[in-house]
């Protein structure tokens, strides 16, 4: 997939601590056909003066995903919290009421207490298409284009 040259994006390290985890961020470039140069919004320099580039593989860099209006999540949900400055992969483990929740990192199991408006619907990036992930406690459906989201245009 090609990604225009300013063009926000997640990326996703795949490096030990970094897995599950999506930061914003920004093309700059791209290096040959499988790699970008990418400038994060919230990743910092060593000397904490300017925001980090870096090259990554392209595997690792998706656009930004749709916004799904939802602030009503259930126990065993499978959402992203935004946790140190980057989006994680989570299950909500306990509603404490109409906006906190505490919520399980899937990563590394640390679990942490996140205000409803840093949580989000988790959708998984596949075939160039955002699409829901099936729930584990019904039945899923076998048509891939059902859960669909929302096609990259």
């Amino acid at each position: 997939m090609a990604f225009r040259i300013l063009e926000n994006v997640e990326i996703c390290k795949k490096q030990e601590g970094f897995l599950g985890s999506y930061y914003s961020g920004k093309v700059l470039a791209a290096v040959g056909i499988n790699r970008y140069i990418v400038r994060y919004e919230t990743r910092w320099t060593e000397c904490k003066t300017r925001q980090l580039s870096e090259v990554v593989d392209a595997d690792e860099v998706r656009p930004l995903p749709p916004t799904i209006s939802c602030t009503d999540f259930s126990v065993s949900d499978k959402i992203d919290a935004y946790v140190n400055n980057a989006w994680w992969v989570a299950k909500v483990v306990q509603r404490l009421d109409d906006v906190r929740y505490f919520v399980r990192l899937d990563t590394n199991g640390t679990e942490f207490l996140v205000p409803s408006y840093k949580l989000r619907t988790h959708l998984d990036w596949q075939d160039g298409r955002w699409v829901l992930p099936p729930k584990t406690n019904t039945n899923t459906n076998t048509n891939p284009n059902t859960n669909t989201i929302a096609n990259r245009p």
